[in-house]
């Protein structure tokens, strides 16, 4: 349980720290963060439940 909880904790501390890297504007006008990948990092080591 305690393990969980701090990986979820860690992973929510790497998405914030994401936010911080400049996004990418692609040609035709939609951004890309790093936000994106440590979400579906997020979703692919915690699961269904720690994710969300």
């Amino acid at each position: 349980m305690e393990r969980n909880i701090a990986q979820i904790a860690l992973f929510a501390a790497m998405i914030a720290a994401l936010g911080l890297v400049p996004q990418i504007t692609l040609g035709f006008g939609v951004p890309i963060t790093a936000q994106t990948l440590g979400v579906m990092l997020a979703g692919a080591v915690l699961g269904a439940r720690g994710g969300a």
